[in-house]
């Protein structure tokens, strides 16, 4: 990866976490519990894969990711400039 984003690679990884968490639990459990394997193998089975993608995801998106929040929060303040011209 040459254009990559440490940061938004991290935010993307901690906001897939909740999901990731719960797929590797559940994967774990039922594994763990028909004695396919150890808890610990199926939860990492389940979790690994969400968590690296979302790792590559941001690496490689970050710079249109910054780009779209910059081009949301620019439009947003020059909306409430225009809304506030026309009051008054």
């Amino acid at each position: 990866m040459d254009n990559t984003n440490e940061f938004w690679a991290n935010a993307s990884v901690v906001a897939v976490s909740p999901v990731a968490f719960a797929v590797g639990f559940a994967k774990g459990a039922f594994d763990a519990s028909t004695d396919k394997g150890p808890f610990n193998e199926g939860f990492n089975a389940g979790a690994g894969p969400i968590m690296r993608g979302a790792k590559k995801f941001g690496a490689e998106h970050g710079t249109t990711i910054t780009k779209g929040l910059i081009t949301g929060a620019a439009g947003t303040l020059g909306a409430r400039i225009v809304r506030g011209v026309f009051k008054s």
